[in-house]
């Protein structure tokens, strides 16, 4: 293999990677360069050395085309013959993308049991936007799995969304292997090897104007001896003749001139195709028979432009493809395009890749454009979607009537891939040349959507108040464009205003029969609802919210009122129905493909276990939520998931990791995030208040204490914490407006147990008084809420303290240290303990220091489940396992499941002993 020629660092870094993988570590290593660099024979070098060393390959190669229709990953994970079944029953699954790739991710563990793995995907640029999801998700999964990756890449172009997961997973510490120009001995070795001579200076110069790339000296230097153009005199290779080449596409050109002319014909024809084909796909582009095109092939085959793949034929590097392509002039390649999208859809090809090959062609009929833009939509991939509709804006003219209808589709698919600016600097740039009403409104309600993802509340309202001032609005438009309104409204705060919009939203779409405008009213007035502490109301608000949306099935079922019924129903301290409500909608997004939606699960999730207690569980799913907001650029609900965070690590006594959440929660309004809900405010005041600096924190909270009813109705242990932190302060006043406020939710809501604890719980501590907070406890007793109950036994404790009952104050310590270890609040715990210095000493870490929910995730593991099953068996999701798992593995110190399971039988047999 030639062009491996000078490689052999990089080459080392790939073995060591494969040793690791077969010792059980894992690893991933992109290899990058410009095409020709020799990416490709290092691939093929990768996998002679994984034969070797008894690991199953699973290779695949990207292709331009592919970054709009085809699933790259799964195609390399057919060499896999363990689940090869299952693998074709899942390919008509591509709209469900977590279902899809929790599935592949069990795929391939199951074979990583049998023997390690290396998966390889090549020219990894071009790669689909779901091969980029499954990547990102797949590769820190697998870490601790007998699976390798080995992943090549071009340097450029670098706004391919397949580039930003590269450049993630190297971010996260993948082995980033660059290959360069090479070296001058192995350029002087590389044309001894090809020319049979070492070369003098002539050659050498030569070689310089190649930019020392490889594959291009290699046939440039080969097409140079088919010339006649080289001359070797006593074992030395010089150039002679003058004339020479002086680029690839010369040497390719000169190739191609001894090669019959159909065969030539054919070559340019399928350079337009873009993949591997057949002898019948050759044939139906150049209006020939399959068996006039067979010679034509094969000789091809012969003079090393073709190579054989099963019963497909590709060119031998892209490089010579787009050689060929750039041999055609504009007339021709617009004409074959055309005929590549006729032929292709003929075959029953992905409408995207039909619509691919018209835009090319210069087509300017935009429905089948859109048709596939709404296919990759719908599959969860609206980034490639928008750059479709992009270049079929390019084709028309400035004038064209369809042009605006378009610019308003591409702004929503740019704000739905998260790519904020271009949205924006699309949607302002189309509303210039605007004509129709519904035009302009369509263009605001994308900009709007833009603004709300980049969680900029205040510049998404200003955009709908534009189009609801514009006249000859139809009702069912104007509904959507209130509805849209109010959601931002209470994104800004403003909870009036909101209300005002949301009313008339709900009408207007009761009226029209627009059930999308109806789904977003009502959710948005159950939140208004909820804000007043109207919990009961709130509740039949998310119910007909949730009808509607089923009645519908269409894009109502899209905007996932479940979200906000579960809400309510954790408000009410119903958290069997709240969790089943998010289990029903988290499946409904898997089908309909909303990857939007998924990271605001999670966060639900996150915000339920955190109220019942299960830091870990709580933990896990912030996390989880994090990597998916992160994943579809939606950073505005890592807020809220970071504030998760930052809560836990404080029950957890971790402070420095509180800070760094926070820390993080504050970058992101640097870079223009607007949204700041009160969860931020509160874990900002609770890190400041653990610091001692108790005044800045309750200055920090703000408006909270004027208005805490929303936030108090979410955490009915805010109250109590409010109340402290003003006491702290001396604020008496604001201590005194919380215990009115968590009093008047009570009362609104005299069945919900645990806001008539709340209300008790910060009454006692705002008077002192001992008979309250036994009632709180009594009001806790009765209901899940894990961290309010210990924090309410706490607080009577030191109460019992300070009135002299020390045996009820030991045993009232004795009780929350129980509930806080049972949550895994092991700051909490400390803290207890130095009250009540007869407890043992906290465990340390190791074994004893696993939450039950890690417990019960290692033993399942250990006993040889995947993360898929074991999250079927426990009911819940692979992310939550993943986290589980890699806590678990970080306090025992291991880096394997082979480790793992030893040192569980080690330990238990220990125990038993």
């Amino acid at each position: 293999m030639d062009e491996l020629v000078g490689r052999e660092e990089s080459l080392a870094e790939i073995r060591a990677m494969l040793e690791a993988t077969v010792a059980g570590r894992g690893g991933c290593v992109v290899v990058e360069g410009p095409a020709g660099i020799g990416k490709t024979r290092m691939v093929r070098a990768a996998g002679e050395r994984a034969d070797a060393l008894g690991v199953t390959v699973a290779s695949g190669r990207a292709a331009e085309v592919d970054r709009a229709g085809s699933v790259v990953l799964m195609t390399a994970l057919r060499g896999i013959a363990v689940e090869a079944a299952e693998l074709a029953e899942l390919a008509g699954h591509e709209d469900n993308w977590f279902g899809l790739v929790a599935r592949l991710g069990a795929v391939i563990e199951t074979q990583a049991r049998i023997r390690p793995v290396l998966i390889v995907v090549d020219d990894a640029q071009w790669a689909d936007e779901l091969t980029g999801f499954a990547l990102r998700v797949l590769v820190p999964r697998l870490a601790n799995e007998r699976v390798g990756w080995l992943l090549t890449r071009r340097s450029a172009p670098a706004e391919l969304p397949a580039q930003g997961t590269l450049d993630r997973l190297i971010a996260e510490g993948a082995k980033r292997v660059t290959l360069g120009p090479l070296d001058d001995d192995a350029v002087v070795e590389l044309c001894a090897q090809v020319l049979g001579a070492r070369p003098d200076a002539t050659v050498s110069s030569l070689a310089a104007g190649t930019g020392r790339n490889p594959f291009l000296l290699r046939h440039l230097l080969r097409g140079l001896v088919d010339a006649g153009q080289i001359l070797i005199n006593r074992g030395t290779a010089t150039v002679i003749d003058g004339e020479l080449p002086q680029s690839f596409l010369a040497a390719v050109s000169h190739r191609l001139r001894g090669l019959t002319a159909l065969t030539r014909r054919m070559l340019g024809a399928c350079a337009v195709l873009g993949r591997p084909f057949t002898a019948y796909d050759a044939a139906a582009l150049i209006g020939s028979t399959a068996a006039e095109v067979v010679p034509a092939i094969d000789e091809a085959i012969a003079h090393d432009l073709l190579t054989e793949q099963g019963v497909q034929v590709a060119f031998t590097h892209d490089l010579i493809r787009e050689a060929v392509y750039n041999t055609l002039s504009g007339p021709v390649r617009g004409m074959l395009h055309r005929e590549a999208a006729a032929v292709r859809k003929a075959q029953g090809a992905s409408p995207v890749e039909v619509a691919e090959h018209l835009v090319r062609g210069g087509s300017t009929d935009p429905i089948e454009v859109l048709h596939a833009a709404a296919q990759l939509t719908g599959r969860g991939s609206p980034g490639a979607a928008a750059d479709l509709v992009l270049r079929m804006l390019d084709l028309l003219g400035e004038f064209d009537p369809a042009r605006p209808g378009l610019a308003a589709e591409a702004v929503r698919l740019l704000a739905s891939a998260g790519r904020m600016a271009e949205a924006r600097e699309l949607g302002e740039t189309a509303l210039r040349g605007v004509r129709t009403v519904s035009d302009e409104a369509a263009i605001l309600v994308g900009l709007a959507e833009a603004s709300r993802h980049a969680g900029q509340p205040a510049m998404a309202v200003e955009y709908i108040r534009r189009a609801l001032a514009m006249t000859g609005l139809d009702d069912a438009r104007r509904a959507h464009l209130l509805a849209v309104c109010g959601h931002g409204l209470l994104d800004a705060g403003d909870l009036a205003a909101a209300g005002a919009m949301t009313d008339e939203a709900i009408a207007l779409a009761e009226s029209s029969g627009t059930s999308d405008a109806l789904v977003l009213g009502l959710s948005a007035r159950s939140v208004l609802a909820r804000a007043g502490g109207e919990l009961d109301r709130a509740l039949v608000d998310a119910r007909d919210a949730v009808a509607a949306a089923d009645r519908d099935r269409g894009a109502a079922a899209q905007r996932h009122p479940r979200l906000w019924l579960g809400r309510v129903l954790v408000a009410q301290d119903r958290f069997t129905e709240a969790e089943a409500s998010y289990t029903i909608g988290q499946r409904e997004a898997d089908r309909l493909g909303t990857a939007w939606s998924q990271p605001l699960w999670h966060l639900c999730l996150a915000q339920l276990r955190l109220a019942l207690g299960r830091l870990g569980e709580a933990q896990a799913e912030a996390e989880a939520g994090i990597q998916l907001a992160e994943q579809l650029a939606t950073p505005q609900l890592a807020v809220r998931l970071l504030c998760v965070l930052a809560r836990i690590a404080l029950r957890k006594g971790d402070v420095e990791a509180a800070r760094a959440h926070v820390n993080r929660t504050q970058e992101l309004f640097v870079d223009g995030i607007g949204v700041a809900p009160a969860e931020l405010t509160y874990a900002m005041a609770m890190v400041r208040s653990t610091m001692g600096q108790h005044r800045v924190a309750m200055e920090t909270l703000g408006t909270v204490y004027q208005d805490a009813t929303l936030f108090l109705g979410v955490d009915h242990g805010v109250a109590a914490m409010l109340v402290r932190l003003a006491m702290r302060a001396g604020a008496t006043d604001k201590a005194t407006a919380v215990v009115a406020m968590a009093r008047r939710l009570a009362e609104q809501n005299p069945s919900v147990a645990s806001l008539a604890g709340a209300a008790a719980h910060a009454d006692g501590l705002l008077r002192g008084d001992l008979a309250a907070l036994r009632i709180a406890v009594r009001h806790f007793q009765n209901c899940p809420r894990a961290l309010a109950r210990a924090s309410a036994v706490e607080d009577l404790g030191v109460a019992e303290l300070a009135a002299g009952n020390e045996s009820a104050a030991a045993a009232r310590f004795e009780e929350a240290l129980g509930i806080w270890v049972g949550c895994g609040a092991t700051g909490d715990a400390d803290r207890v303990r130095e009250r009540k210095a007869r407890l043992r000493p906290d465990a340390g870490p190791g074994w004893s220091s696993l939450t039950e929910a890690e417990l019960r995730v290692v033993r399942l593991v250990t006993e040889g489940l995947t993360n898929r099953e074991t999250a079927t068996r426990l009911f819940l999701s692979p992310h939550t396992v993943d986290s589980h798992l890699r806590h678990a593995f970080s306090k025992l110190g291991i880096k394997s499941r082979v480790e793992l399971t030893r040192q569980f039988f080690h330990h238990r047999e220990a125990q038993i002993a």
